[in-house]
């Protein structure tokens, strides 16, 4: 009986000891993402569009500011997500209600 006493409290603090949560060492380095290092640390940009306003001695008041590119391509970018989200929802509310055999969900 004392060696099944044994197994027995032995097998119930290995398993206890599972969900212990484990030290974590911490390391001396510290993260320093900037989002962009999927294309190389630089922001994507091939047309240069970025770079217009540079161009302000040439051809002034023609090019916009950068602020207001990016603003724009995530206003653009929120809109044609909204619209495919208005898109997807005529077409499964469509499906539902109308069951129509050529739309499948």
């Amino acid at each position: 009986m004392a060696k099944l006493s044994l197994a027995l409290t032995t097998a119930l603090v290995a398993s206890a000891s599972a969900f212990a949560p484990a030290r974590v060492a911490k390391s001396a380095t510290s993260l320093a993402a900037t989002g962009l290092e999927e294309v190389g640390g630089q922001p994507w940009d091939p047309l240069s569009l970025g770079k217009l306003e540079d161009a302000n001695d040439t051809f002034p008041n023609m090019f916009p500011k950068s602020q207001f590119l990016q603003e724009a391509e995530i206003k653009h970018g929120r809109m044609s997500m909204l619209a495919w989200t208005g898109v997807w929802a005529t077409h499964v509310v469509s499906s539902i209600f109308i069951n129509n055999s050529s739309h499948q969900i």
